[in-house]
């Protein structure tokens, strides 16, 4: 579902639909109570709506900025796995060469993997079994290497540091793309959003058009700020997501090393 809900075309369909559910509640409520009845509700819904408004958007409010912080510590994260992986293949420059070269075949096969493979699981709440199985082989060589000089153990602590962040950035990556509550949360959000317009048909106008175009208004407001949570809610899914940008840049680089 997460691959989807924060794509355009889904967003659009669903504001659509929204609008066309919201006007077609209003007119079933105008057809059977005219505007002389429902003034007489006007006081007691306001207060109520009032109540219920204040509640819900602090709720909305909440989830919108919750989403914006989520994709923005999705894509510093990413960039910090990144560049823990450009250090990792430059710091084996001063090993052994047969370290050396392993140890760089398995970073740039890393990266590539990343790019061609794990976005696309990602997107799905799912990693792929190469990136799995490479960085498995990363740690296993630095761990198992055996420094001689003081040097190489300079290297190897400035390794496993940097193994370190690497897996830590990496571990958070992947549960940032798992949704978690999922269900819980948008069944709130939806019904929420559901009470607010409802309550807006115990108002009445004389004029009906002119209470269709406030209904549309705050649909539309409410609908909005939905699709601000669709969209940033899911960092890896969607059409707006976080790229591996980060890897793409490392990956040149390393092809560009193999070159020389």
């Amino acid at each position: 579902m997460a691959a989807y809900l924060g794509t355009y075309w889904f967003l659009a369909l669903a504001f659509l639909a929204g609008l066309c559910l919201a006007i077609g509640g209003l007119l079933v409520v105008r057809r059977f109570a005219g505007y002389e009845e429902l003034s007489l509700h006007h006081d007691v819904a306001g207060c109520f709506l009032s109540i219920i408004g204040t509640l819900y958007a602090v709720v909305l409010g909440f989830m919108v900025v919750d989403s914006l912080n989520t994709f923005e510590r999705a894509r510093v994260t990413v960039e910090q796995e990144a560049n823990a992986l450009h250090d990792i293949y430059h710091l084996t420059e001063g090993l052994p060469l047969a370290v050396e070269s392993r140890l760089r075949t398995l970073c740039t096969a890393y990266a590539a993997v990343m790019i061609d493979d794990e976005w696309k699981e990602m997107a799905y709440g799912r990693m792929s079994p190469k990136s799995h199985e490479i960085m498995s082989a990363i740690w296993d060589t630095v761990s198992r290497f055996q420094p001689a000089t003081p040097n190489e153990q300079n290297i190897h602590s400035a390794l496993l540091s940097e193994l370190d962040q690497m897996g830590d950035s990496r571990h958070t990556r992947l549960l940032t793309a798992r949704a978690s509550f999922d269900g819980i949360v948008w069944a709130l959000l939806i019904f929420g959003a559901f009470v607010i317009v409802v309550f807006t048909y115990f108002f009445g106008l004389r004029r009906l058009s002119t209470q269709i175009l406030m209904t549309v208004l705050v649909t539309s407001v409410l609908g909005l700020n939905l699709a601000l949570v669709g969209m940033f809610r899911y960092p890896f899914s969607g059409d707006v997501r976080v790229m591996p940008d980060a890897f793409k840049y490392d990956l040149r680089l390393f092809l560009s090393n193999l070159k020389k």
